[in-house]
C-alpha cells in the first residue's frame, strides 16, 4: 500500500477517535477489522501512527501549520521520522510503504528537517512554542502539576510497555521469565514490584498457558504497588471498594495466600462478572462480590464489625494512563476535574465507615493530578481525626520494595512514567486509631 493511502487511512481513524468517547484501541480494532485488505505490517504502522498522533496532538498540529501539511497525521509522521520523539516509525514506514524520507514531498522533508533541528527531546521548547504545546498537553493541566510538569508530560508521549504480575503463590518470576525466553520473548524484571515482568515488544499472551492457568495477570507495575501498600495479612477481612474487573482483588488474595475474606464491590455488574474469570484462573476461593451504589457504601449485613483493610481505588480522571488512553488529557476540563475530586472525597468518607478499629484504609487513583490525590487525602484527614497517615516505606520494605522518592515518614506515594517507568498512580495508607 502506498504511503499516501496509509496516511489517508490514518487520518480517517484519527477523526473517528477524536469524535468518539470509546477507547481508541477498541475503535482501532474495529476500524482495521472492517478493512481486511490492510496487511499486518501496514496495520502496525497505522496503529502506531494514529496513537502517536493522539499523544502529540498539540505538537503535531504546530508542525502541520508551520509547513502547511495536508493534516495533523502528516505533522505527527514528521515528528516520528525525525527521531526526536520517544517513538520512531522509520522501520515500520519503510516496511509498510517501501518509502524513505528522501521519497517524501518537499514540505514533508522540510518538516522532518526542522523537527530534527529544533525538537531535541532532551532540550527545552523552541522559543516560539509554548511549554504546553511542547509537552503535548493543555496549559491548565501543565500548570496544575507545577515545576516538573513539562518533564512529566513528555515522559508520557511514548507507548506503555506490557507489564505482567506473576502469581507468586503458584510460580516464581524467574520461572515465568525462563518460559517467556523459550518463546523468544525478551522480558525484564520490574524495578519495584517483586512480581512484575516488563515486556517491551508487541506480544499477545491471552491465549498462552501462562495466562490461562493463572500464572500471570496483566497489571501495570505501579498498580501492583497498591496491593503491597494494602499489605493484607492472612485471615484479614478485606474490602476492595471500587474493584472494577478485579485486578487488585486477585493480587490481594495472592498476598493473603487465599486465606482471608475479600469482598469486591463495584457499581458496575458487568465489570464485577470479570472477577470470576480472574479468580478461577488464579485458583482463588476467598473472594465474594457485591454490587453497590457509588456513594452509599455497603449494607449493614456486609459491614459486620468492619474490615481490617479497605482499599478505595477511586474513580478518577485517568490522567496517569494517557500513554494508553491519550484522549484523556485532551478531553479533561477543569470543571470535570473538580467534579472528580468532589466525588472522590465523598467515596473515601463513605467507605472509611467500614474500617475496623486499628484497621487500614488505602486510597488510590490512576491520576497524576494533586487535586485528585494529595489534596483529597489531606481534606479527608482534616475531617476525620480518627485516621492518621501511616508511613509506607516500612510497609513496602516488608515485601522487599524500595521506591525512589518515597520519604521514610510519608504515607503517600506518587509514581509516574518519568521517575518510575510506570503509569501515573497515587496511593495513601491511613490507619484508624480511634
Amino acid at each position: 500500500m502506498q504511503l499516501s493511502s496509509l496516511l489517508g487511512h490514518a487520518s480517517e481513524l484519527v477523526r473517528i477517535v477524536r469524535k468518539s468517547p470509546q477507547p481508541p484501541d477498541a475503535l482501532a480494532a474495529d476500524f482495521l477489522r472492517a478493512r481486511k485488505y490492510i496487511g499486518s505490517t501496514e496495520r502496525r504502522f497505522l496503529s502506531e501512527l494514529v496513537f502517536h498522533t493522539l499523544r502529540t496532538l498539540s505538537l503535531a498540529d504546530d508542525v502541520t501549520r508551520r509547513f502547511t501539511l495536508p493534516d495533523i497525521v502528516h505533522g505527527a509522521l514528521a515528528l516520528a521520522l525525525s527521531d526526536t520523539m520517544p517513538i520512531t516509525l522509520s522501520e515500520a514506514m519503510t516496511a509498510a510503504s517501501k518509502t524513505t524520507v528522501a521519497d517524501l514531498d518537499q514540505p514533508m522533508q522540510d518538516a522532518v528537517a526542522w523537527c530534527r533541528t529544533h525538537l531535541d527531546i532532551r532540550a527545552n521548547a523552541p522559543d516560539d512554542m509554548s511549554d504546553a504545546t511542547w509537552a503535548c498537553t493543555q496549559p491548565w493541566l501543565l500548570d496544575s502539576i507545577g515545576n516538573d510538569g513539562v518533564d512529566l508530560f513528555r515522559s508520557m508521549l511514548g507507548p506503555a510497555p506490557l507489564c505482567l504480575r506473576v502469581n507468586l503463590r503458584h510460580t516464581t518470576r524467574d520461572r515465568v521469565m525462563h518460559e517467556l525466553a523459550s518463546m523468544g520473548i525478551q522480558a525484564e524484571a520490574g524495578r519495584w514490584s517483586p512480581a512484575a515482568i516488563i515486556i517491551r515488544q508487541r506480544v499477545n499472551l491471552l491465549q498462552h498457558a501462562l495466562y490461562l492457568n493463572g500464572m500471570i495477570e496483566i497489571q501495570d507495575e505501579g498498580s501492583q504497588l497498591i496491593g503491597y501498600a494494602c499489605d493484607p495479612h492472612p485471615n484479614d477481612d478485606v474490602l476492595d471498594a471500587c474493584a472494577g474487573a478485579g485486578g487488585k482483588t486477585v493480587h490481594l488474595a495472592d498476598l493473603q495466600n487465599d486465606s482471608g475474606r475479600i469482598l469486591s464491590a463495584d457499581i458496575e455488574g458487568a465489570r464485577l462478572k470479570e472477577i470470576f474469570g480472574r479468580t478461577r484462573r488464579a485458583g482463588v476461593r476467598s473472594v465474594v462480590t457485591r454490587l453497590v451504589h457509588l456513594t452509599r457504601g455497603l449494607d449493614v449485613s456486609d459491614a459486620r464489625r468492619g474490615f481490617d483493610v479497605v482499599l478505595v481505588d477511586a474513580p478518577c480522571s485517568g490522567m496517569g494512563t494517557v500513554r494508553r488512553l491519550p484522549m484523556v488529557k485532551w478531553r479533561l476540563t477543569p470543571e470535570l476535574a473538580k467534579r472528580h475530586a468532589a466525588k472522590q472525597r465523598k467515596i473515601l468518607s463513605t467507605y472509611a465507615r467500614h474500617v475496623a478499629q486499628d484497621g487500614v484504609l488505602v486510597y488510590a487513583t490512576c491520576s497524576i493530578l494533586p487535586a485528585e490525590n494529595r489534596q483529597v487525602v489531606e481534606a479527608f484527614l482534616a475531617d476525620h481525626p480518627e485516621f492518621v497517615e501511616e508511613p509506607l516505606a516500612p510497609v513496602l520494605a516488608r515485601h522487599g520494595i524500595t521506591v525512589d522518592g518515597l520519604d521514610g515518614t510519608s504515607g503517600m506515594l506518587q509514581v509516574d512514567p518519568w521517575h518510575h517507568g510506570t503509569d501515573g498512580l497515587f496511593m495513601a495508607r491511613l490507619r484508624k486509631v480511634s
